[in-house]
């Protein structure tokens, strides 16, 4: 049975769910803008259609044209035998296609309404293309039962270890999988039961913005759903490493406005941020945005605390990338994080600069709060620095900020990664490829740093 997936980057997602009989109708990705022409070049025979809110460019006129267009073609070829499911987290899709439901018997819309899509939801949905049911109400997915069945045995429990109060439970007659590493399995500890608030920060040019964009394509590769949160509203460097949010930001000025519309709407967050991917949600600041007047009224500490206040119940990792000078303005915002990735290069140059930014822009109080709450992210690291005479180890770096240099810093900070130098280091934006998909060496390395991160401080 082939089903043809239109999910955009989703795809690889959605066909590694297809087993026995079914198929993919395709190999290739497929959005909702290239499915007409698609089909009117291939006239593929499917059983059914399954599409996600990747597939959707964010101009409802456009996708409402395209999947129109779409509709039809499916309804003059094959009739009303091809099921098309909408699977979506976008509790008003039904309304905005609510035409095309009433002209289309075979499309049916299934909202979920969780930050992920669970795999026995997308595996429903699959079952019942793949059974060729267009009528009828998809049933949701059973969940295993909280509590062990009255017949069984108790057994006394074992110890559990920091990770295994948030580790997901197997769905009903399936195994877990089993790790092949050991970063694997400690990271199958972590699921969308553990939620945590990270602020990448440091003196600007040190790296965070490279940080915080590896960080946030690791979590997601590994089904942590993300949203990054770019507060850096004077230099917007998310626009070089998310070409598709820069697109959509020079086409919608929705979308340029984005950060300052989820400011100001936390709940829509789902139509004002920019799904970058499976997992992975961005809000920021289009280079064309330079209305003053919503700055002053919206980007402020008390529209960001609302802000993280709701987004950590509706994701895995909420990434800020929050250079040190703006906590000048945002300083009530801080103890709504949990926990600060602190950049650094192991440069004296670098500790100075860092020790400096904290001693100009915070008070006594919020410093110790940044030093407690900290682990050391050793960015743009050099393997020949030395310091004293002895190689600038990754290590070192959190102990010399520590070392009485300054009182902000009285407490020593736990090391949560060292970023090794690379020539390919600017081809991120060049290429939209991030570090961590380039090599493993980088895979483990953000791996690692988001493992510590995600223990907290």
């Amino acid at each position: 049975m082939a089903i043809l997936i239109v999910s955009g980057g989703f795809h690889r997602i959605v066909s590694g769910y297809l087993s026995g009989r079914r198929e993919a109708a395709q190999a290739d990705a497929l959005t909702l803008q290239d499915l007409p022409g698609y089909l009117l070049e291939n006239n593929p025979a499917v059983d059914g259609v399954l599409l996600t809110d990747e597939a959707f460019s964010g101009s409802q006129e456009t996708d409402l044209g395209q999947l129109n267009a779409a509709l039809k073609w499916f309804s003059d070829r094959r009739g009303a035998q091809v099921p098309v499911f909408l699977l979506t987290r976008n509790p008003l899709r039904s309304q905005q296609l609510e035409p095309l439901l009433q002209k289309y018997a075979g499309l049916r819309i299934v909202v979920c309404d969780e930050p992920r899509i669970p795999l026995g939801l997308i595996r429903s949905v699959l079952d019942e293309l793949a059974a060729g049911r267009s009528g009828g109400q998809l049933s949701k997915p059973q969940r295993a039962p909280v509590d062990a069945p009255a017949e069984e045995e108790a057994k006394p429990e074992k110890k559990k270890s920091f990770f295994s109060r948030f580790r997901s439970k197997a769905e009903k007659g399936e195994a877990e999988p089993e790790a092949t590493d050991p970063l694997t399995k400690r990271m199958a500890g972590i699921s969308r039961g553990m939620s945590r608030v990270v602020a990448v920060t440091g003196h600007r040019g040190s790296g965070l913005t490279s940080t915080v964009v590896n960080l946030a394509h690791e979590a997601s590769k590994r089904g942590l759903s993300t949203m990054i949160i770019d507060m850096d509203a004077e230099y917007r460097s998310m626009n070089m490493y998310f070409g598709r949010f820069h697109e959509q930001s020079n086409k919608y000025d929705e979308m340029s406005a984005s950060l300052i519309r989820t400011l100001a709407r936390p709940q829509d967050y789902m139509t004002t941020a920019c799904s970058i991917k499976d997992h992975l949600w961005l809000t920021t600041l289009g280079y064309s945005f330079q209305d003053h007047r919503l700055m002053d009224q919206f980007y402020t500490s008390d529209k960001l605390v609302g802000l993280l206040s709701l987004l950590r119940t509706k994701f895995n990792l909420v990434l800020l990338d929050m250079p040190l000078d703006l906590f000048r303005e945002f300083r009530e915002t801080m103890i709504h994080i949990d926990i600060f990735g602190l950049c650094v290069p192991n440069n004296l140059h670098a500790v100075l600069s860092t020790i400096r930014n904290v001693e100009v822009v915070l008070d006594a109080e919020k410093a110790a709060y940044l030093n407690a709450k900290s682990k050391v992210i050793v960015t743009k690291y050099n393997d020949r620095s030395r310091f004293q005479d002895a190689l600038f180890a990754p290590e070192r770096v959190g102990e010399v900020l520590a070392s009485g240099l300054s009182d902000v810093f009285r407490y020593e900070m736990n090391l949560a990664g060292h970023v090794p130098y690379n020539n390919s280091f600017d081809s991120q934006i060049e290429t939209e490829i991030a570090l961590t998909n380039l090599a493993p060496e980088y895979e483990q390395a953000f791996g690692h740093m988001l493992l510590r991160l995600m223990e907290g401080a």
